[in-house]
């Protein structure tokens, strides 16, 4: 199997891979993980792939979507609760961190719990306990925790949406997934494999409907790509796909601009970076989420970026106020 392909992470890509690498080292602790990325971009994917890399792989995976259920279910859910805790416990009920014993939760959307949950899931961290709703004893669980979200923890914790120490026991180990337009390389084979997800025999991708999917700056990520494909997939028939069978949202929308005739004779290595300059903008201006973006050390990418002010026509940042882009600052790195 393809490395790439572990688990329906489909990529062959340097961010991809990088993932997969963290994955790989991390799988084999009891770190807790906590996997960073946009919406659509396969956070869960990547839980499940540490799940089944891990010890505990013949054992639950247990997920809950923390921002779909209300909080006072939510408490219970995740902890279950006794007899008369509450109207309607006519029983007891076990709780998901019961149910993922020995296995792992996955905690996903973990930015919307309640401060008050907050602090009960900070408790089961420390000590592996909890109490069910209602109850008196301390229930003891071996779970590997895995949390998910899409937002900035750290500005959470300045407006004090977000407790500072529950933060750092979910940081042990981060993953940051990388968005779709970061690893545009992947496209293809994603598109292909989604294809093949609907079992429908014989359809492909026209040239030009590839050259739009590989333009869209996908703000939806993998999740719009495989929807998109499914209604593609619908729309074509038995035909290839071609660009009138994509979304509208591909033909009209958040395309990205083309290559200019100047820029298609550039050199290799201004082209190169070039493409780190973007890769930056769309972190923005973030080295070490860019440098992983690219597969590259934080340390290799400092250096492209000072070769890249000695290139005529090219800055240490590309863009400005006016595109939303963030200058890069040009500290030298600690050694």
């Amino acid at each position: 199997m393809n490395r790439s392909n572990r688990h329906g992470i489909v990529g062959d890509s340097n961010p991809i891979h990088q993932v997969l690498r963290m994955v790989d080292q991390v799988a084999g602790t009891h770190a807790t993980v906590l996997i960073r990325g946009e919406t659509g971009s396969g956070k869960e994917l990547v839980a499940l792939a540490l799940h089944h890399s891990s010890a505990r792989a013949a054992q639950p995976f247990v997920v809950v979507d923390c921002a779909s259920i209300h909080e006072n279910l939510l408490q219970s859910e995740l902890f279950g609760h006794e007899r008369g805790a509450y109207t309607g416990a006519v029983g007891s009920k076990h709780g998901l961190f019961e149910a993922a014993h020995r296995g792992t939760l996955f905690l996903d959307e973990i930015a919307e719990l309640t401060p008050a949950l907050q602090v009960k899931l900070l408790r089961v961290l420390e000590t592996g306990t909890f109490r069910r709703v209602g109850g008196t004893t301390d229930v003891h669980v071996d779970v590997r925790l895995v949390a998910a979200t899409n937002r900035a923890l750290e500005a959470m914790i300045e407006d004090g949406g977000f407790r500072e120490d529950l933060f750092y026991r979910l940081n042990a180990f981060p993953i940051d997934v990388p968005p779709l337009r970061a690893h545009r390389e992947d496209i293809p084979e994603l598109a292909r494999h989604f294809i093949r997800r609907t079992d429908t025999p014989g359809v492909e991708i026209g040239d030009a409907a590839m050259a739009r999917l590989m333009a869209y700056r996908w703000p939806g990520n993998v999740r719009e790509l495989a929807h998109a494909i499914e209604r593609a997939v619908i729309l074509c028939g038995s035909g290839p796909i071609e660009p009138e069978h994509l979304p509208p949202s591909l033909l009209h929308e958040d395309i990205a601009p083309a290559r200019t005739k100047e820029e298609s004779l550039l050199s290799l290595h201004e082209l190169e970076l070039r493409h780190i300059l973007r890769v930056l903008d769309e972190h923005r201006g973030h080295r070490e989420h860019a440098a992983s973006a690219l597969g590259i050390s934080e340390r290799t990418l400092y250096r492209r970026l000072k070769e890249s002010q000695a290139l005529h026509g090219l800055e240490p940042h590309h863009g400005g106020p006016a595109d939303g882009a963030h200058p890069v600052a040009m500290e030298p790195l600690e050694t």
